[in-house]
């Protein structure tokens, strides 16, 4: 298995990427009648993927956008309360990865990956809602990475439509400091699959 990390606009790689959103947020969050069929804001940001070869098996959505995921939150508004220095922010959504890629180094992967795509496309804050419990996993992962992960449980955060009534929480990932991933080579970064664990998805 040659596993590999990008940005794409690929349709069959996005028609993929959308089946398996379904699929785990229908098992894992227990939303049998979601939809993971294109949105409106997958066309408005960027669509990160995890594929093996051209399959794709996983992926997230970056969206530079002030409200996602029908949060009533400015993501400005949000940092200067917070305390944050100004920078570009973006939301991280949509995070989904299929069963046939568990494992702890993987999510490391997955998270490291996602930091230098962020980065690539000029961000400095990333923000995402997910349960309590993935946000500490992502915690882990990123404080591995010295990378700042702050996990906002005083800030009010009620999504709507099929989320409503899920636990959520909001986190943001500080992309300015700490480690900078290498740059891959032209296919992606590759590494070895491994085995077991459970999807990994936030909201």
């Amino acid at each position: 298995m040659q596993i590999s990390f990008e940005l794409t606009k690929d349709p069959l790689l996005l028609e993929e990427y959308y089946r398996i959103r379904e699929q785990c947020y229908r098992q894992e969050l227990k939303l049998p009648s979601f939809d993971g069929s294109e949105e409106p804001a997958d066309c408005r940001g960027n669509i990160f993927v995890i594929k093996n070869n051209n399959h794709c098996l996983g992926g997230a959505r970056i969206v530079g956008n002030t409200q996602a995921l029908g949060l009533d939150l400015s993501l400005v508004d949000l940092m200067a309360g917070q305390g944050l220095e100004s920078g570009s922010c973006c939301m991280w959504e949509r995070l989904a990865v299929s069963h046939t890629l568990r494992g702890s180094n993987r999510r490391s992967e997955f998270c490291e990956q996602l930091v230098r795509a962020s980065r690539s496309l000029g961000y400095e804050y990333a923000f995402m809602v997910s349960s309590i419990r993935n946000a500490r996993l992502y915690r882990l992962c990123y404080s591995a990475l010295s990378i700042p992960f702050q996990i906002l449980n005083h800030v009010k955060c009620t999504p709507k439509g099929d989320f409503s009534q899920l636990e959520h929480v909001l986190s943001v990932a500080h992309l300015r400091t700490g480690h900078q991933p290498g740059i891959a080579h032209e296919n992606g970064y590759s590494w070895a699959p491994e085995q077991q664990l459970s999807y990994s998805v936030a909201a």
